[in-house]
């Protein structure tokens, strides 16, 4: 067994986390990616942001035997889930995807400052989206997946468009592949219930970042009232908000500050209502007293 150096590496980002790295994604290969690994000396290791395949010094040969196979190219596949159960709820474009799924090879990618963007945009879109039935997902996809879908699959080719890239990887120099993941937006929409529920309310961002606008008296479900307020903008979901929205009121000496920080949008109370006759997310957060 000889040293063992990095292949290539496949690392994914999140605009939902603070620091942009998502650690929260499993790679599981294939059966068929799991026997070329035992039969070529490769070894997938798991890392902070995605996945790094290691290869045995003195077993390139048996590696290179894989990628002159013309009859069948060499291919790494994987079927991708989170460990977290809330993923698709914080992260694009999940919301509008029905039943397709998610899906990324290496053999139109472009280097950008060392790394190549496995999407067709520089984020994760619908246009990353494939049938379950798909030519593509027709070696990985099973029926079981159908039902319980990863959250992406991911091939990667030793030959694309159509160059051989074992030699490329086995340079010194590191191939990064890269998948960026955006964050959902949301309109925020508070609903003020109980004794504060009254005329004269409004809510301010004193660090002019966001700006709301008053709905007036609304009737929630139960009956109750409330006075709604709701952002002119969306906002993009995040692991953690440094907003300071406050719950002021109009009165006769002035303005007075309520509530000096309001409670953020969490990812379990999101709906979807219609703004100028489009559908739009909407974060709801309730303020009772």
């Amino acid at each position: 067994m000889g040293a063992y150096q990095t292949l290539l590496t496949i690392a994914v980002e999140h605009s939902f986390f603070a620091n942009g790295v998502c650690s929260c994604l499993d790679f599981q290969p294939t059966e068929n990616t799991r026997r070329i690994f035992n039969n070529a000396g490769l070894i997938p290791k798991k890392t902070i942001d995605g996945i790094q395949l290691l290869y045995d010094e003195n077993r390139v040969e048996a590696l290179q035997l894989y990628a002159e196979d013309e009859q069948e190219p060499l291919c790494f596949e994987f079927k991708v889930y989170s460990t977290d159960p809330e993923f698709r709820s914080y992260s694009e474009p999940f919301a509008d995807m029905a039943d397709g799924i998610l899906y990324f090879d290496n053999r139109a990618t472009k280097s950008v400052k060392g790394k190549r963007n496995l999407s067709a945009s520089k984020y994760v879109s619908n246009k990353d989206v494939k049938k379950p039935d798909a030519n593509e997902l027709e070696s990985v996809i099973t029926q079981r997946d159908r039902l319980l879908p990863p959250v992406f699959v991911l091939k990667i080719y030793a030959s694309a468009n159509p160059r051989p890239l074992l030699k490329q990887w086995l340079k010194s120099d590191l191939t990064r592949y890269s998948i960026a993941f955006n964050a959902r937006q949301t309109y925020w929409k508070y609903y003020v219930l109980g004794q504060m529920a009254k005329q004269g309310l409004s809510i301010s961002d004193p660090d002019n970042q966001v700006e709301f606008e008053p709905l007036g008296e609304t009737s929630l479900s139960d009956q109750r009232v409330a006075f709604a307020f709701r952002t002119k903008r969306s906002i993009p979901l995040n692991e953690r908000y440094d907003f300071r929205f406050q719950l002021k009121e109009e009165g006769l000496g002035g303005e007075k500050v309520l509530i000096n920080r309001l409670p953020v949008a969490c990812l379990t109370q999101t709906g979807k209502e219609m703004l100028a006759e489009q559908g739009m997310l909407v974060s709801e957060i309730y303020i009772n007293s």
